[in-house]
């Protein structure tokens, strides 16, 4: 019973200590808070934020993997009732992606994020990253099998190959999309939009004339 309640009130002060840092990264951007600031808004003490989680990257961090959790939740929906075509599923895929993004962290705390995952790509943070981006591409590759099991992809395809490009693909828009502030949702898919007829060109013919 005191193990279980001890639990309990260390997740809750996790769960506080997040939210607080979320918000504060979103309202004020990453650089400008410190761990001591999020601490007496949690009303936590500063040893007990380092003791979670030891460095304000890692805080970050643990926000992108709470972050990777409910996209996947979304994610996995679409998987269950996919689209008729594959590209529908594609476009949907990274939709999906940015819109969870911007409803999760501003755009400058993601460029922080990116950074943290180049600058500390030896150190955990780096490697906690390449999972969770794993795991989308997994994603991915379920969704191509699916199309491959109807039929109406060819099984000569490497579906982790093709799911690993598309992912790339959707990093890449991200990235550029995270860049530029003046750069809307609704840019960014349907440049994203335009990659993806790069793969299947006959298949985007007419989408790109219904959004163009």
């Amino acid at each position: 019973m005191v193990a279980s309640l001890r639990q309990r009130q260390k997740l809750d002060r996790s769960k506080r200590i997040l939210e607080v840092a979320r918000t504060r990264f979103q309202n004020e951007g990453y650089d400008a808070v410190t761990i001591e600031s999020i601490a007496a808004q949690a009303d936590v003490s500063a040893v007990t934020v380092y003791n979670y989680y030891e460095t304000k990257a890692n805080l970050l961090l643990a926000l992108v993997k709470e972050s990777d959790v409910r996209l996947i939740a979304q994610l996995n929906h679409l998987a269950n009732k996919l689209p008729d075509d594959i590209c529908d599923a594609v476009a949907e895929f990274g939709r999906i992606m940015r819109g969870h993004a911007m409803t999760y962290l501003a755009k400058s705390t993601w460029r922080e994020v990116l950074a943290a995952s180049i600058l500390e790509g030896g150190k955990k943070f780096g490697h906690t990253y390449r999972d969770l981006d794993q795991a989308l591409i997994d994603l991915m590759s379920n969704i191509v099998r699916a199309y491959q099991r109807t039929g109406s992809l060819s099984c000569d395809i490497n579906a982790d190959s093709l799911a690993d490009t598309l992912f790339e693909m959707q990093n890449i828009r991200f990235f550029l999309f995270i860049s530029d502030e003046d750069q809307t949702e609704e840019d960014a898919n349907l440049r994203f939009l335009q990659d993806i007829s790069v793969i299947f060109a006959d298949k985007f013919k007419s989408k790109l004339k219904e959004v163009t």
